[in-house]
């Protein structure tokens, strides 16, 4: 699998949240279920933007009475999303 294809899928689930199809807990889900089945072994430095991406979506926590010192909310993970999005691009 070329490297444009292994990261095509998560290139396309990170738009659909930076462009507002999916809602921060849609993405949390998605995302963290995609990586966590991840089988292909990927470049280091996609893995270190992916591996980023995946540890603050971890942070996340949409409910802002649960969150703690530490944790993101939405727009937070937004601009880690974008970060990734950029890094991905080039």
């Amino acid at each position: 699998m070329t490297k444009v294809a292994l990261i095509e899928k998560y290139v396309v689930l990170i738009t659909k949240f930076v462009e507002g199809t999916i809602s921060a807990p849609q993405f949390e889900s998605s995302y963290l279920d995609m990586y966590k089945a991840e089988t292909e072994e990927l470049p280091e430095n996609i893995y270190n933007v992916l591996n980023s991406l995946f540890l603050d979506t971890d942070a996340y926590c949409a409910d802002d009475e649960l969150r703690d010192e530490g944790d993101l909310d939405d727009e937070q993970l937004l601009f880690s999303a974008n970060n990734a999005l950029e890094e991905l691009s080039d």
